[in-house]
């Protein structure tokens, strides 16, 4: 059995109590790994399987096109993650998962959770995880629609706090839709406030 004490505090507590049945089942199913950095945890042309939970570190997710990765989304600490397609189609992904951090990671296999969802509460988890993922897709989707390259980069600060001292610039250009360089001229401008309420109320 592992120590699932921080997952449960912070990813279910908050939601409802766990039956002692319940957390023998989770104690007894869920896996914890421990990743170094540069470690892919989903690769593309497999089927995401399992339900994942970031308890340290930072993981990104991209594609390769023309032997070029193109950043989709990063995940910190408390974050729920896994390639939302396959996991939900049982079709293979597209994406790549990789650790940017040395991680610990839980695993909480597909069909512990379908087994877990027989049980009405908990999908109020899965309704969390699934509301949040659609959020940020939509919103990440607005601000290249409404806002130019400099007012996304700071957008992408508003979003990510201190994400700059844990992912390479050259990452976060990708995220962005821009190089490198014009990522170093736009961080080189004085940071002023903007309004991000155009893109909030997507």
């Amino acid at each position: 059995m592992h120590d699932l004490t921080p997952f449960f505090e912070t990813a279910i507590y908050p939601l409802f109590d766990l039956t002692g049945e319940e957390k023998e089942i989770l104690l007894a199913e869920a896996k914890i790994q421990h990743l170094e950095s540069n470690s892919y945890v989903i690769r593309e042309n497999s089927k995401a399987d399992s339900l994942l939970f970031l308890q340290k570190g930072v993981v990104r997710s991209f594609y390769v096109k023309d032997h070029r990765e193109i950043n989709t989304e990063f995940f910190f600490e408390h974050d729920f993650f896994t390639a939302l397609t396959s996991y939900l189609t049982g079709e293979k992904t597209s994406l790549n998962f990789q650790c940017l951090e040395a991680s610990e990671i839980i695993v909480l296999p597909k069909i512990l959770t379908d087994n877990l969802l027989k049980d009405p509460k908990w999908h109020q988890f899965m309704n969390q995880i699934l509301t949040k993922e659609f959020i940020k897709k939509c919103r990440r989707e607005s601000s290249f629609l409404l806002q130019d390259s400099y007012e996304r980069y700071l957008y992408f600060l508003e979003q990510f706090p201190h994400s700059e001292t844990r992912i390479p610039l050259f990452h976060i250009a990708s995220y962005l839709g821009m190089s490198p360089e014009t990522l170093s001229r736009i961080r080189s401008k004085k940071i002023k406030q903007i309004d991000l309420s155009q893109v909030n109320r997507i």
